[in-house]
């Protein structure tokens, strides 16, 4: 198999799809490994590195597409990289597909297959391949959240920390999920006094279980916002739902309750965001304000950490990569439910059935599918 890592071309994308050591492990397998030049400059990969293990660096990301046939990307292709693809490629990335329909309408035309990272789970239902990334938002979530309290940018000019004599910081997280539990434990430690809300109870026993004196749980329910928000410093949502659009569960009403100076971070907003004033914004203007609510919705907030995110993001996909390197792709899948759950889009047919309701598209079983065109080949 041949495979490429292009160049991110998403605005303010510095993320690389594989680092060195996961390209390593493809070529000691038999494999090829094509990179664009300078792909990984910013997580501090040079191309000298990816030589050192055994990739080939090329100049272009049209020389790369001309050559690969699995293509490691983390985001979204953007529309000048739609017209460098061929039918037989098959391309990882995170697609948000359930965000844009018209992106999935797109590459099925294309004849080609994705596999979605937010789709694959293991073995307990979980997914891994988002877990590292939901870590660390949540993390930057709390401590962005923190910068923007400070007064000369329009926070209430307070910090999140424990301050002898002064009362500490609310800080209100909806969803208890990898980011929410991330971003709890981030603002206790810094000592604001927090309350995570959830549907899932057995996520907030977890949580509960930590021990921390000063996080505090309750099941989501609008009497419980409308409780809430008047008294919340920093509000955090990040209730993603796996292969569903986010709910909206803030309403303008209830942004309105809050104190000027307050600051909504909304960590869903890639899926359409669980606070309906939210929208989207950019790491080189992240905020508005809306009713004297500082909002930030930056929509690939780990971009601007890519030395670590993708640090981390390599180390998960490697057996996954691992895997499709000794037994090949259509094996690899077939053997491996919880990676065939990621696959969206098999050569141009919808395999995904919880995208069937954003497009026209008929659907067709994996399984089938892949047995079916074997059988023509």
């Amino acid at each position: 198999m041949i495979f490429g890592i292009p160049r991110e071309l998403r605005a303010q994308e510095m993320r690389v799809g594989a680092l060195p050591f996961l390209v390593k492990e493809i070529v000691k397998r038999g494999h090829e490994v094509y990179v664009e030049t300078g792909a990984g400059e910013f997580c501090e990969a040079l191309d000298s590195q990816y030589e050192r293990v055994g990739a080939k660096i090329v100049p272009s990301s049209e020389k790369l597409y001309s050559m690969a046939e699995i293509i490691l990307k983390i985001r979204e292709h953007q529309p000048v990289e739609l017209d460098l693809i061929r039918p037989d490629q098959t391309f990882f990335s995170f697609f948000h597909f359930i965000s844009n329909p018209e992106l999935l309408k797109s590459m099925a035309g294309k004849g080609c297959t994705c596999l979605s990272y937010e789709f694959v789970e293991n073995t307990r239902d979980q997914r891994p391949l988002v877990q590292p990334i939901s870590r660390i938002a949540g993390q930057m979530a709390v401590l962005n959240g923190a910068y923007f309290l400070q007064k000369h940018i329009g926070g209430r000019g307070i910090v999140l920390g424990r301050v002898t004599g002064s009362p500490p910081a609310q800080v209100t997280i909806l969803g208890a999920g990898n980011a929410g539990k991330q971003a709890a434990i981030t603002a206790a430690n810094l000592g604001a006094r927090v309350i995570i809300l959830d549907t899932d109870y057995t996520k907030l026993l977890d949580l509960d279980s930590l021990g921390y004196p000063n996080i505090s749980s309750l099941i989501i329910t609008d009497e419980h916002l409308k409780e809430l928000l008047p008294h919340t410093d920093l509000l955090i949502a990040c209730v993603k739902i796996p292969e569903a659009p986010t709910p909206k569960l803030v309403t303008p009403e209830m942004v309105k309750t809050m104190r000027a100076g307050s600051v909504i971070v909304d960590l869903d907003i890639d899926l359409g965001g669980s606070v309906e004033t939210s929208k989207i914004t950019h790491h080189e203007n992240p905020t508005f304000i809306v009713d004297g609510v500082l909002h930030y919705c930056v929509s690939n907030v780990t971009a601007v950490v890519p030395k670590i995110a993708a640090r981390a993001f390599s180390a998960v996909l490697l057996p996954y990569i691992t895997k499709i390197a000794e037994m090949g792709f259509e094996q690899a899948i077939l053997s491996d439910p919880g990676l065939a759950n990621g696959i969206a889009i098999y050569k141009g047919h919808l395999v995904k059935k919880s995208l069937t309701e954003l497009s026209d598209l008929p659907y067709a079983d994996l399984r089938e599918k892949i047995r079916e065109l074997s059988d023509q080949i």
